[in-house]
């Protein structure tokens, strides 16, 4: 599925919801867009992609004095609802390579604004990706390596690096309490 919508990088203070300028300009409606990805993961869509995102200029000195520092975006999201999908994206040292048989796209294929697929060319995937290729009608487009025998942690460069500290200070003693 394909959601659309205008996005803000934070929550409008009820007093600019309420707003009859921000609100006429479709401004003060603009959901959090951390509340969107919650809301999707609530509602079954695991792993929302972001497809296209473009930042709404706002070329009004009165809006722009009323909204002050929140930004405001145009935003599509790619969802699939799909068993298994993980909250993050997981290595299991999987790639794919694409056939280029999806219509309209002879030479590449592109799944969301990160994952840009060349014509024959070997991929690596995080385990989210392999799925949402795998498990739907993309399916006969790819050609699938891997299986899900080893996880390798995080896939790289998809957020989530472990939050501790992963070399000893040598002003350190090295012994923990457990």
């Amino acid at each position: 599925m394909y959601f659309s919508d205008v996005y803000a990088d934070r929550r409008f203070p009820k007093t600019l919801q309420n707003n009859p300028i921000l609100w006429g300009e479709c401004l003060s409606g603009a959901l959090y867009w951390n509340d969107f990805l919650n809301f999707a993961k609530k509602a079954g869509f695991t792993d929302p992609r972001v497809v296209e995102d473009k930042p709404i200029a706002v070329n009004n000195e009165e809006i722009e004095a009323l909204m002050g520092e929140i930004k405001v975006y145009s935003v599509t999201y790619r969802l699939f609802k799909i068993d298994g999908l993980e909250s993050d994206c997981e290595d299991y040292g999987q790639a794919v390579a694409y056939k280029g048989t999806v219509e309209g796209a002879p030479h590449a294929f592109d799944l969301d604004n990160h994952h840009h697929f060349p014509k024959g060319k070997l991929v690596s995937v995080c385990g989210n990706t392999y799925k949402m290729l795998h498990d739907t009608r993309y399916r006969d487009a790819f050609d699938f390596y891997g299986t899900w025998d080893t996880h390798y942690g995080i896939f790289e460069g998809c957020g989530g690096n472990i939050p501790f500290t992963t070399t000893l200070d040598s002003s350190s003693p090295g012994v923990s309490c457990c």
